[in-house]
């Protein structure tokens, strides 16, 4: 039989957390942890008590000479949480774990002592944030829905109170306040994560404007966090088809990563590089790439993939670069790019293209371009591929031939985007610049689209 931890052994313990600073242990919430264990023997000996008897108790043990409410409104939580909690269904368990959780960032409001919970809260939100998609996944297949996380979604809720709180301390840009930078920038990220999780990617904007009027020092956050935040900053802006702005967040992050980063984790933003560079104009070295992955499969099934791409890229075979695409459509659809990253690389494509002809003939004429586009696009073929069967989105215009029409559209999209320095001629000659003709792209869309000035805190 399991010996008693009575409420008034526990209470004392919260005392000698205090002074110890050492709450995330007497209020961890990780029931399989070691330092969890006195959690059985503390549930025996709460089951005749009910909440207001608890409370009763709490009051008495004068927490902060009784000025901070919140915090004992908080222990209450956990002792309900842990009175009620069953150690076999998670889920009659998980609301208590919310509703502590709920306390928790009420509790943060209090600026004065709010950095004696700021462990809990990243201890706690690494509990919470899997065990709420876990219930609510559980259900969505036993009710047989799709996207649906009323947990998760609440949880986010909580999590922005959290963020709100901690970002509320008018000396939080201090060397002093390094720490709570730290789970500010952890609650933001996990926030990020949350709302791409439960489909709704552009509630991320809301934590990017907060994070932003900080104006904080980077000096004072982590490589490590300043890649993450990065990453979730670069994936909403190419969702966003911002493609150049995610290119930079994204090379940056490749850059800095350490250099024994694990190769897991070098996949998860080559996956977003790769085809961002390709938008941009920009090709990541393949053969680096394979030295970085070594033996790990995922990360060398990546590099195959856009070998391909890549190769039909910088020849301008627009017609065998859609096919790898539409092999693999599940993989673009799922990086959320597949409409945007099509629309606007088939213009580089193209470019490339007609940069090949140009080496080689030193100009560009009507009918020299017209041969070149006939093998690139192959439209016969493409449409007998995708047009039977409906797929239009992999199809560029609405013959089956080079027209003379469908020539003269791309020539203006590429001469007005400055992605050509040329003009036509009355008598429809090409004129080329004499002096950097197919100018550097990403340069370009440097002048073009220039980086949010709000976020010049990460420069």
């Amino acid at each position: 039989m399991q010996s008693q931890f009575t409420i008034t052994e526990y209470l004392n313990s919260v005392k000698g957390a205090i002074s110890s600073n050492t709450l995330d242990v007497v209020l961890s919430v990780n029931p399989s942890a070691v330092t969890s264990s006195f959690i059985p023997k503390l549930q025996i000996s709460l089951q005749s008590l009910d909440d207001k008897d608890i409370m009763k108790q709490i009051e008495n043990a004068h927490f902060f000479n009784n000025d901070w409410i919140s915090f004992e409104n908080l222990v209450q939580r956990y002792l309900i949480f842990v009175r009620d909690f069953n150690p076999w269904s998670l889920l009659e368990s998980i609301d208590l774990l919310i509703g502590f959780y709920e306390s928790l960032g009420i509790a943060l409001n209090n600026s004065q002592f709010n950095s004696m919970l700021l462990t809990l809260v990243t201890k706690s939100t690494k509990v919470l944030i899997p065990l709420t998609q876990l219930v609510d996944e559980k259900l969505m297949n036993k009710n047989n829905r799709t996207n649906d996380y009323p947990r998760l979604s609440y949880l986010s809720t909580l999590l922005l109170k959290i963020l709100n709180n901690l970002r509320n301390d008018q000396e939080l840009n201090t060397q002093a306040n390094k720490y709570k930078i730290s789970v500010l920038m952890y609650s933001s990220i996990s926030l990020c994560n949350t709302y791409v999780k439960i489909g709704s990617p552009m509630l991320c904007n809301n934590v990017f404007s907060n994070i932003n009027i900080l104006s904080l020092n980077k000096n004072l956050i982590s490589r490590k966090q300043l890649v993450q935040y990065r990453f979730v900053l670069g994936r909403f802006n190419m969702q966003q088809s911002n493609f150049y702005q995610a290119y930079i967040h994204f090379n940056w992050c490749f850059s800095n990563c350490h250099y024994n980063t694990s190769p897991q984790m070098i996949a998860t933003i080559c996956k977003y590089l790769i085809p961002c560079g390709l938008v941009v104009g920009q090709v990541v070295d393949l053969n680096y790439l394979r030295q970085k992955f070594g033996n790990y499969e995922p990360g060398l099934e990546l590099v195959r993939l856009h070998e391909q791409l890549i190769r039909y890229y910088a020849n301008g075979d627009l017609f065998h670069f859609t096919e790898v695409v539409e092999a693999n459509e599940d993989h673009f659809i799922h990086l959320g790019i597949l409409i945007g990253f099509l629309q606007r690389v088939r213009i580089l494509v193209i470019r490339n293209l007609l940069n090949k002809v140009f080496k080689k003939t030193g100009t560009l004429k009507f009918n020299t371009i017209k041969v070149a586009l006939e093998l690139s696009l192959n439209l016969s073929q493409a449409y007998a591929k995708y047009g039977q069967s409906g797929r239009w989105l992999y199809l560029i215009g609405e013959e089956q031939q080079v027209t003379e029409e469908l020539i003269q559209n791309i020539l203006v999209v590429l001469f007005d985007g400055s992605l050509v320095k040329a003009k036509v001629t009355a008598s429809s000659n090409i004129v080329l610049s004499k002096t950097d003709a197919f100018p550097n792209v990403r340069k370009l869309y440097n002048l073009k689209y220039p980086t949010n000035s709000k976020e010049s805190w990460l420069n």
